[in-house]
């Protein structure tokens, strides 16, 4: 038996696999578009991979919204220390080309005088309540009680008056004080914040950024360390929301569905090419092998 003849089985085989792992693979894309005769769309028309367009777009929009991109992952990103620095810097030369604008001027460049006002106005609400409750939390009610009862004592140390009253008469008087004082000023005390806070407020707006930056400095207060100290915290407590406002998976499911079929399998290629080459050459050698127990057996 001749050389050809002992080959010819397994070229042939191998041949065979080769040209069969060739067409599947081509049948993976083509045709890329339906193909009709006599008015009835042909069988295994288009390729299965354009034909399932939808489903493969669906499938990555999936990955990418719940996998790819995680809360975590965001937080990350946002927080490195590059993009911190990065910040940091921006900020810094902020402060020194608007040092002679004002901070009213400056918020009016990001917004319109309507949204200034209405961002003023809750600013001011909440700078007010947080004051209104450190203010409660000192416990004015008996510190006024007591300073009250204590000038008291020294207004009538000595005098006839101040030995008819007793020390424990006295006392008595700090309870009903500081239950007063309390209530008044749980009832009152944003109310009369207010005015002060909306004054201090209109002062401030007024001052250009530098003259409030170099004040902060003096009183050893950083005003890019509290900028990236309230950008930390934001990214902590939006990252969900950011990432849902981002719709990342209706995102590229959109853009899968928006490819042309030939876009899409340049997409597809770009990624699996050397894996497809390697399946329609494995076809040939598995083609070759079988070619070979042909002989054996």
């Amino acid at each position: 038996m001749s050389i050809i003849h002992v080959l010819s089985g397994p070229v042939i085989g191998a041949v065979i696999g080769y040209c069969t792992n060739y067409i599947a693979v081509k049948m993976l894309f083509r045709p890329l578009r339906p193909v009709h005769l006599f008015g009835r769309q042909l069988p295994f028309t288009p390729g299965i991979i354009p034909k399932g367009q939808a489903r493969l777009a669906r499938a990555i929009g999936g990955v990418v919204g719940d996998t790819l991109l995680t809360e975590e992952d965001l937080q990350q990103m946002l927080l490195t220390e590059e993009v911190q620095n990065q910040l940091r810097i921006s900020l810094d030369n902020l402060l020194r080309e608007k040092e002679e604008v004002s901070l009213k001027e400056l918020c009016l460049r990001f917004t319109d005088e309507t949204g200034y006002e209405t961002g003023r106005a809750v600013m001011q609400e909440k700078l007010t309540d947080v004051v209104a409750d450190r203010v409660l939390d000192m416990g004015l009610g008996e510190i006024i009680s007591q300073k009250v009862l204590e000038a008291v004592r020294q207004k009538v140390s000595g005098s006839l008056l101040g030995m008819m009253i007793s020390g424990d008469m006295l006392d008595s008087f700090a309870e009903p004080i500081r239950s007063s004082v309390d209530r008044y000023l749980e009832g009152n005390v944003g109310a009369l914040l207010a005015p002060q806070v909306s004054r201090l407020w209109s002062e401030t707006e007024e001052k250009h950024l530098g003259e409030v930056d170099q004040s902060l400095r003096e009183a050893n207060i950083d005003l890019t360390e509290i900028v990236m100290q309230g950008y930390e915290k934001l990214v902590a407590a939006k990252a969900a929301d950011l990432l849902g406002m981002l719709h990342l998976g209706n995102v590229a499911e959109d853009k899968v569905m928006s490819l042309e079929p030939e876009e899409l399998e340049k997409l597809v290629m770009s990624v699996m090419k050397k894996e497809l080459g390697a399946v329609i050459n494995l076809g040939a050698l598995v083609g070759f092998l079988i070619g070979l127990l042909n002989l054996i057996f």
